[in-house]
């Protein structure tokens, strides 16, 4: 069956009133989603692991069928404190609550599972400290092991969607890279399928490091404007040291200005006081919109 139009989505056409409230200083975070999603009919819980608060979304029982591959779709909530955050990760955050509104009257078997993680933005020091981590560690305690991770962020500005180049943790087994290259050749024949401009690029690690690093597959999805999107690619060719930067690894201290410059504009408004609601780009979320239905559409073995 199919889903509802993508302008569904509560900040598709415009960005709604809701959103500027949540990027109000001082705002719970965890309760605005919580309501928000009552509001719209959908329940949910919050999961305490090593003080993070991730929300879990209860979605209808008869959306599952064990015959295929659960899809858990994740977006961190938490933002730095010098930064509206509208784009990192408010954007997300609004995509996947409108996104579980239509999950929760969908007629069909959609096998989705969502969560908004706590404590992305403490990941700074390793991926230890991503909430994400502990999180996947207590999954994979509870036996949820055999799932495909969707990781949205950072998706409110152009029409680029960009799938994160990843690399798999150093000894991964074969038969983990080959579930985690059967995923990432999914979410490829996805934008394919949707007829999309997308890139293969490497970006700032998300919470599909903290999932990685516990052997699930994980994949990041993010957008950047097309003029951003192809600067970027130009500059990783010109420039070797550009992808140890944004991999977090370490650069001669004497370049990382240079290379900080080198970085999409739109990743430099990140944890800045310009990260705000009129940086964002509303068609954005239409885009973001289809690719979740195409997710929730897609089943695997």
């Amino acid at each position: 069956m199919d889903f509802a139009s993508p302008q569904a989505s509560g900040v598709a056409a415009k960005l709604a009133p809701e959103y500027e409230m949540f990027l109000r200083p001082g705002t719970d975070r965890a309760a605005f989603i919580q309501t928000y999603l009552g509001a719209r009919g959908v329940d949910c819980a919050v999961i305490s692991v090593e003080g993070k608060r991730h929300i879990y979304v209860k979605l209808p029982r008869q959306g599952y069928d064990a015959t295929f591959r659960v899809k858990t779709i994740i977006a961190h909530y938490d933002i730095v404190a010098q930064s509206p955050g509208a784009n990192d990760n408010s954007s997300s955050v609004f995509c996947l609550m409108d996104f579980a509104a239509r999950l929760a009257h969908f007629k069909g078997v959609h096998n989705c599972r969502i969560f908004f993680t706590d404590g992305e933005e403490l990941g700074s020091g390793g991926v230890h400290e991503q909430g994400a981590f502990s999180l996947a560690s207590t999954m994979q305690k509870c036996g949820i092991r055999d799932e495909d991770i969707y990781v949205f962020d950072c998706v409110g500005r152009g029409t680029v969607p960009l799938l994160g180049l990843n690399v798999l943790p150093p000894g991964a087994p074969a038969s983990f890279a080959k579930k985690f290259n059967a995923l990432k050749q999914g979410v490829v024949g996805i934008f394919s399928s949707l007829g999309l401009n997308w890139v293969n690029l490497p970006m700032p690690y998300s919470d599909n490091a903290g999932f990685l690093a516990n052997g699930f597959p994980a994949v990041a999805i993010t957008m950047l404007p097309d003029s951003e999107a192809q600067t970027y690619m130009a500059a990783l060719q010109a420039e070797p040291d550009l992808l140890r930067y944004v991999q977090n690894k370490d650069v001669p201290p004497n370049k990382t200005a240079a290379l900080h410059d080198l970085l999409p504009y739109t990743w430099r408004l990140m944890h800045t006081d310009g990260d705000d609601l009129a940086s964002l780009t509303p068609q954005s979320f239409g885009i973001i919109a289809r690719i979740l239905d195409a997710i929730a559409l897609r089943k695997t073995m």
